[in-house]
Formats: structure tokens, sequence, C-alpha cells
């Protein structure tokens, strides 16, 4: 079992002039996946360059400073957190219960920047790891795997949270996961839920953030996986406009944008 993480008191501190931001990934482990499956992606298979490319769209490249470790890959975590003044970690084909060696590093890594009390965003994959990482648990959904453009319920908490700012209540985002948390660590409000997923999204406090879908892709990225994995799901994402402004709102949200 992870060490339960605590946030330590205080404001969080940002830089002067650009704020850094650092997009962590844990796509997959090598070997385990056909990088040809992305091949219509920019990048490739690289979810690093998927995340520049939501900057971009956002007109959010000129406004901070991008940065990027693709950890599944053996790169190194940055050690000058003082540097950094929030942290997205992205979305994986793995199960957080794969026991990788990368996913034993972000976790421990994790630890350290939920001390620094400043803001820290997980997607899908993201989201399952944060949640173990607080003292959480994750498991298999037995409804099988969540796939498609689907809408969430919002809480109370959620409607009134800055992550959904210019959402309309029913309006849906990008799933596609096995896993589900399904124990929310001590702390946490949900923001969000759908059938089987009991927290789809999570304010765990500290500006750090959690949701189980993908703000940050488009409708192609998982029409292009599902085109290989089982085609009919590719017909289950029907675009969805301005999904990623939940980016900005987190970036905003939060104060790292003034």
């Amino acid at each position: 079992m992870p060490k339960v993480l605590t946030c330590e008191e205080g404001p969080p501190a940002m830089s002067a002039i650009q704020p850094t931001v650092l997009f962590v990934s844990q796509w997959a482990e090598p070997g385990t996946y056909d990088p040809r499956t992305w091949c219509r992606m920019p990048g490739g298979d690289d979810e690093t360059a998927w995340f520049r490319a939501c900057l971009d769209s956002l007109g959010l490249l000129g406004r901070v400073a991008y940065r990027a470790v693709r950890t599944n890959l053996g790169e190194a975590l940055p050690q000058d957190l003082d540097a950094i003044d929030a942290v997205i970690l992205g979305g994986s084909i793995a199960s957080v219960h794969d026991g990788y060696e990368w996913q034993a590093r972000i976790l421990d890594w994790l630890g350290r920047w939920r001390a620094t009390g400043r803001p820290f965003l997980g997607i899908c994959g993201g989201h399952q790891l944060a949640a173990l990482a607080l003292g959480g648990s994750v498991g298999r959904n037995p409804a099988g795997v969540t796939a498609g453009s689907l809408p969430v319920t919002r809480t109370a908490a959620g409607d009134a949270h800055f992550l959904f700012d210019g959402f309309a209540p029913d309006a849906p985002f990008y799933f596609g996961n096995y896993d589900r948390v399904e124990t929310i660590p001590p702390g946490a409000t949900v923001l969000a839920t759908r059938p089987g997923l009991p927290a789809a999204a999570l304010d765990h406090g500290g500006n750090w953030l959690s949701v189980q879908f993908h703000p940050e892709l488009t409708a192609d990225a998982f029409a292009t996986f599902w085109a290989r994995e089982d085609p009919a799901k590719a017909a289950l994402y029907p675009p969805i406009p301005f999904c990623e402004r939940m980016v900005q709102n987190f970036l905003a949200g939060t104060g790292v944008m003034q």
C-alpha cells in the first residue's frame, strides 16, 4: 500500500515570469503495444507532443513554459521542484497495478510534489495513480470498459467548481478506461460521477484535482486507438467542441495563470 501523502499548509509559490507547467507522461511500458496505432497523432505515440498540441490549441504556449518528461521511457523526473509551478500527470494504457518501475518512481515523486502545496491535475491513469498516492483505491470496473464521448453527473461541489466553468450541466467528455477509482482518498471531494464510476472527478484539496476522462485529447485520438483494438468503439467518439478548456480552467483556477 503506497504511503498516504499530505499537503503542506501555505499558499503555492509561482514563478515570477512565465509559469512552468510540467507534463508527466506515463503512457505505456515499451514493448506492450504497437506504436503504429498512433501514426495519425502529432508526434506518433509521444503523449507529451499531444499535450503540447492541446496547449497550442488553447493559445497557451506563449503564456506558459512547457516542460515534459516521459517516465515510461526512463526519463528522470525533475529534482528542482522550485522551478515548476504546476504538474499534469497524463493517462496510461497500463494499469496502476502493473507494478512497473516508472510507476513506483512517479508515486514517490508525487509525495515530494504534494508537499510543495502547488497545483496538480491527474488525467485518467493520472487520476487513478493520484488516488492511490493519497490513500484511495483503484480496481477493475465490473461493468467493463468505459468508452465514448459521455456525460457526467456533477455534484453540487462540481457545479460550483472552477474546473467545470463554461461547461453545460450535461457536457460530455472523452472516456477510455477499464479501471476506476473505487475508494476516494481521505479528504477528497467528488465533483462528478457517472454509472459505474463513483469518482469521475475529484478535488483532493490543496489545488490537487483529478479526472477520469481526457479533456486534453481529441475524438480522432480515441478513434485511432479503437480502430485497431475494437473498431465498433471507434464510432463512439463524436467530437466535443472546446473540451480542452478544462485544462485552461485548471491553470487559471489554481492561480498558475493570472
